[in-house]
C-alpha cells in the first residue's frame, strides 16, 4: 500500500512541482509590477512629453497595470482557473464604467472623452478602465505580507519625493536634468500638486514612524533604527516643505488626516506605546501652529502663481451644464466645453476672464457637469462603500499585524477625498488619489472579518469554462499588444512635438510636428501648433523670399492643418478661434480669407458666449475692411460696423481696454475727435499703466487743440491694430529706444495759442518720458507741440534729446528738415 501511494506521489508531483514553480515566477512578476506602481508613479517623470508629468506617469501607470494583468491571466491558465473575488463595489464599478461609457457615446467630443483631453489623460474613459483593471489586479492579488510591501513601497518613494523636493527649494539640484534646474519643479508638476500629496501622504508617514517594529516584527533592532531614521527625515523634509509653501498648503486637510491617526490611536482601537504616541502628537501640534500662524514666510522665494477655478463659478457651471445634459453630461474629459459654454457673465470682471479652464475646483463639480448626474451619483456611491467598508475593516478586524498600515491607508484616503471634494487637481495628482484609494480598499478587503465569495472560471470544471478561460487569455494578450503599441505610439509623438516646440529653426519644427502628426493623428494641438508653424513660414517668405508658389503653398498647408484640429475637436472655442486668427493673418496674401475668419469668429461666439475677444476681432476684421476700400460710403459702412462689434464686446466686458481704443480710432475716421477722445478716456481708466494707450490720448488732444489743420499726428498702424505690450528694460535697466511710428508733418510756421488740450496733451506726454526716457514718440510729439506753440527753446530741447535717440540716418534728417527752424 505505501509502495503504491509512493508510486502515485512520484507520478504527480513532477507536474505539480513545475506548475508552482511556473506560477511563483508569475506571482514575483504580479508583485513587483503593483509595487513598481506605488513606488514609481510619485516620481517619475523624464521631461520629454509635451504634456507633462502627469502624461507620463499615466502612460507607465498603463504599461504597468496592463502587464500585471497579463501576468494575472496567465497564471490562471497554467493553474487551470480564474479566480475573480466578489466584492460589494462590482456592480457600482459596472455601473461606473457603463455611464463613463454611455456619456463618451453621445460627448461633444467623442475622441477627447474616450482617451482624455490633451494633457488631461487621466479623466477619459481608457483612464476609468485601467483604474479598474488595477482595482481587480490589486483586490484578486492581494495579501497581509503584500500590504507590507506596497507599504514599504509608498514610504519610500515618499522619502525620495519630500528630500529632493527640499533641496530644490534649496536652490540644491541634484540631478543633471536641465528641466529639473529650477526651485518651483517637482515631479508632481505643481507646487499645489506637491503639497497636496506630502499631505495625503503624511498619516503613511507618521503611522510607519510610530508603528515600524509592529508593523515587521521579524526585522532586525538596526533594521528598525534606520527605517525610522529615514521615515523621520521624510516626515520632517515633508513639513518643511509644506511650510515653505505655506501659500499652496490647506493646512486644515493636513490636521484631519493626523488627527484621524490620533483617534485611533487614543481610543486603542490601535495600540501604540507611550513613546510611540509622542510622534503623531509632535506633528498634530506643528500642524496647528502653522495653520494659526496664518500667512507666513520662512523662505524669501520667487515661486510661480498658480490659478484655478473658483467653486462659485465651477457650481454655477455644473448647474448650467446639467440642464443642458442632466443625466450623461458633456462628456468624460470635456470640462472645457461647459465652462466656455456656461461660465457666468461676472466671470469677465475678473482678472482670469481670458482664461479658458479645463478643470473645476471639485471632483464632484466636474463630474457633474461632463459625465452626469447619473456618473457623478455612480462614483459618489463607489466613495462611500468603500469608505464604509475601509472603516467597518478598522473597527472590526482581528488582524492586528497590518490594521496600522490600514489606519494610515484610511487617514490618506479621507485627506485625499476631501482635496478631491475641494480643489482642483492636474493628472499626476487625479492618479495618486485612485492609486491609493484602491490600496487602501484592497487591503480592507483582505483584511475584512467575513470573507467574500469567489467566481471561479476553471478549464477543469466544463468546456464552457474552459473556452471563456482562453478566449479571456486571447483577448487580453492581443489587447494589451495593441494597446501598448497605440500608447507607445502616443508617447513617442508627444517627446518629438515637445522637441518640436522647443526648435528654433522654423523647418525643423515643421518637419518634426508632421511626424508627430503622422504618429498620433488624433492630437488637434499638434494639428494647431503645426497651423501656426507654416503660418510663420508664410510670413518669412513674404518678408524674403516673395515667392509666391511657396507663400501659397506654406498658406495652404496653414489652413489645412489647422481645419484638421478644428474638426478633431468640433466643440472645442480655443481651436476654432485659432483657425480664425490663421485665416486673419493669410488675408494679407489671399482674398476671401476675412469672410472665413469673421465665420469662424461667429462660431466661436456661439460656443463661448461671454468671451468679448470674438465680437473684437470681427470689429478689427470690419476694420481691415474699411482701409480696403475706396469709396467714403463703404469705408463709413464698414468703420460703423465695426463700432457696433466693439460696443457687442464692451457689453460683455465693460472696461475692456482694447475695445475702448478700438471705437476711439474708428471714431477717429469718422472725424468725430470728441467721442474718440472720450473712448480713449476710458480706455486708459481700464488699463492703468499702459504707455501705448496714453500717447494716443495725448496725440488726438494735440490734434484737437492745434488750430491748423494740417498739423496733426495719426495713429501708427502697429498700435492701431492690437494693444501694445511696452518692450521691458536691457540688462542694465534702461528702455530700450523707439523709433518714430507716428508720421512727421512738415513745419508749420504758425504759432497757436496754449489751451487745455494742448497743455494735457503735454502733461501726458511729459509724463510717459517720465515713465521710459527712451520714449521717442512722446518727445518727437513734446517738439511738434512747443513748435506749434511758439516754444522754440523748448522745441529745440526735445528735437536734440530726439536726434540723440534715433539711429536711423533717414529718419534723423526728416526730423532736422521738420525743425530746421528750431534748430537754427
Amino acid at each position: 500500500m505505501e509502495a503504491v501511494k509512493s508510486n502515485a506521489a512520484a507520478a504527480v508531483n513532477p507536474k505539480d512541482k513545475e506548475k508552482r514553480f511556473s506560477t511563483k515566477g508569475i506571482d514575483f512578476i504580479i508583485t513587483a509590477v503593483i509595487t513598481l506602481i506605488f513606488f514609481l508613479c510619485p516620481i517619475f517623470f523624464t521631461g520629454l512629453a509635451a504634456q507633462g508629468m502627469g502624461f507620463e506617469k499615466m502612460t507607465l501607470f498603463y504599461f504597468l497595470v496592463l502587464l500585471g494583468v497579463v501576468a494575472w491571466v496567465t497564471k490562471g491558465v497554467i493553474v487551470g482557473e480564474l479566480n475573480l473575488k466578489r466584492t460589494p463595489l462590482d456592480w457600482p464599478i459596472l455601473a461606473t464604467v457603463a455611464l463613463y461609457s454611455v456619456s463618451t457615446i453621445f460627448s461633444v467630443n467623442t475622441r477627447d472623452s474616450l482617451i482624455g483631453a490633451y494633457g488631461s489623460p487621466a479623466k477619459g474613459l481608457f483612464a476609468v478602465v485601467v483604474f479598474a483593471l488595477f482595482y481587480y489586479l490589486l483586490v484578486n492579488n492581494i495579501t497581509i505580507a503584500r500590504i507590507k510591501i506596497f507599504f514599504a513601497a509608498l514610504l519610500s518613494s515618499a522619502f525620495l519625493l519630500s528630500v529632493f523636493s527640499f533641496l530644490q527649494l534649496r536652490g540644491i539640484f541634484i540631478l543633471p536634468l536641465e528641466v529639473t534646474k529650477n526651485i518651483s519643479f517637482n515631479p508632481l508638476g505643481s507646487l499645489s500638486g506637491l503639497t497636496m500629496y506630502l499631505v495625503i501622504i503624511l498619516p503613511l508617514l507618521v503611522v510607519g514612524a510610530a508603528q515600524l517594529r509592529e508593523i515587521f516584527p521579524d526585522a532586525g533592532r538596526l533594521k528598525v533604527i534606520i527605517g525610522r531614521a529615514l521615515i523621520g527625515a521624510s516626515i520632517l523634509a515633508s513639513v518643511i516643505v509644506l511650510a515653505i509653501l505655506n501659500g499652496f498648503t490647506f493646512w486644515p486637510v493636513a490636521i484631519v488626516g493626523i488627527v484621524i491617526v490620533l483617534m485611533f490611536f487614543l481610543s486603542k482601537i490601535i495600540r501604540v506605546s507611550t513613546n510611540n504616541l509622542l510622534i503623531p502628537l509632535g506633528v498634530f501640534l506643528t500642524l496647528i501652529i502653522f495653520l494659526v500662524l496664518g500667512n507666513f514666510q520662512i523662505m524669501n522665494r520667487n515661486l510661480p502663481a498658480e490659478v484655478s477655478l473658483s467653486r462659485k463659478a465651477s457650481w454655477d457651471i455644473t448647474k448650467a451644464s446639467l440642464r443642458e445634459n442632466t443625466f450623461f453630461g458633456s462628456g468624460p474629459s470635456t470640462f472645457y466645453y461647459g465652462f466656455a459654454k456656461h461660465k457666468s457673465p461676472d466671470f469677465n470682471a475678473t482678472p482670469l476672464w481670458n482664461v479658458r479652464f479645463d478643470s473645476a475646483s471639485g471632483a464632484l463639480f466636474e463630474l457633474a457637469a461632463t459625465v452626469g448626474i447619473l456618473g457623478a451619483a455612480s462614483v459618489v456611491v463607489l466613495g462611500l462603500i468603500a469608505l464604509s467598508i475601509i472603516f467597518l475593516t478598522l473597527i472590526k478586524t482581528e488582524e492586528k499585524r497590518a490594521n496600522s498600515i490600514l489606519l494610515g491607508l484610511f487617514a490618506s484616503f479621507v485627506t485625499a477625498a476631501l482635496y478631491a471634494l475641494l480643489f482642483s487637481q492636474n493628472n499626476s495628482l487625479i492618479l495618486m488619489t485612485i492609486v491609493i484609494s484602491i490600496l487602501t480598499l484592497g487591503a480592507a478587503l483582505a483584511m475584512y472579518p467575513e470573507s467574500f465569495r469567489t467566481l471561479k472560471l476553471s478549464f477543469r470544471s466544463s468546456a464552457k469554462y474552459a473556452l471563456a478561460l482562453a478566449a479571456i487569455f486571447l483577448g487580453v494578450s492581443a489587447g494589451v499588444v495593441v494597446l501598448f503599441t497605440m500608447g507607445l505610439k502616443m508617447y513617442i509623438a508627444d517627446t518629438i512635438a515637445n522637441r518640436a516646440v522647443a526648435a528654433e529653426n522654423l523647418d525643423t519644427r515643421v518637419e518634426m510636428l508632421n511626424r508627430a502628426t503622422q504618429l498620433a493623428p488624433y492630437q488637434d494641438s499638434y494639428f494647431l501648433t503645426l497651423a501656426n508653424s507654416y503660418m510663420a513660414l508664410a510670413n518669412r517668405e513674404a518678408m524674403g523670399g516673395q515667392d509666391q508658389t511657396v507663400l501659397q503653398n506654406n498658406l495652404s498647408l496653414a489652413i489645412d492643418s489647422g481645419r484638421r484640429a478644428a474638426n478633431l475637436a468640433p466643440n472645442k472655442a480655443g481651436n476654432e478661434e485659432a483657425l480664425a486668427l490663421i485665416y486673419e493673418n493669410a488675408s494679407f496674401y489671399t482674398r476671401g480669407a476675412l469672410e472665413w475668419a469673421e465665420t469662424l469668429y461667429n462660431n466661436v461666439a456661439a460656443l463661448d458666449p461671454q468671451n468679448p475677444t470674438p465680437h473684437l476681432r470681427i470689429a478689427l476684421i470690419n476694420m481691415a475692411r474699411s482701409n480696403a476700400e475706396t469709396d467714403p460710403g463703404e469705408k463709413d459702412f464698414y468703420i460703423n460696423e465695426a463700432i457696433k462689434k466693439y460696443d457687442e464686446a464692451l457689453a460683455k466686458k465693460n472696461d475692456l481696454a482694447a475695445a475702448y481704443y478700438g471705437k476711439a480710432i474708428a471714431y477717429e475716421r469718422l472725424n468725430n475727435l470728441d467721442q474718440a477722445i472720450e473712448d480713449l478716456k476710458r480706455a486708459n481708466l481700464s488699463s492703468l499703466g499702459n504707455i501705448d494707450y496714453r500717447f494716443e490720448l495725448g496725440r488726438l488732444l494735440f490734434n484737437r487743440g492745434v488750430t491748423d489743420p494740417r498739423l496733426t499726428q495719426t495713429a501708427s498702424q502697429q498700435i492701431a491694430e492690437r494693444e501694445i505690450v511696452p518692450a521691458g528694460p536691457d540688462e542694465e535697466g534702461a528702455e530700450p529706444a523707439e523709433a518714430i511710428s507716428v508720421e512727421p508733418t512738415a513745419p508749420t510756421g504758425q504759432v497757436s495759442n496754449r489751451n487745455e488740450d494742448l497743455n494735457t496733451a503735454e502733461q501726458i506726454f511729459l509724463s510717459i518720458i517720465l515713465s521710459n526716457q527712451n520714449h521717442a514718440n512722446a518727445r518727437y510729439s513734446l517738439a511738434v507741440l512747443y513748435d506749434k506753440v511758439g516754444e522754440a527753446e523748448n522745441a529745440r530741447t526735445m528735437v536734440e534729446s530726439l536726434l540723440e535717440m534715433l539711429t536711423d540716418e533717414a529718419t534723423k534728417q526728416v526730423v532736422r528738415d521738420q525743425f530746421a527752424n528750431v534748430l537754427r
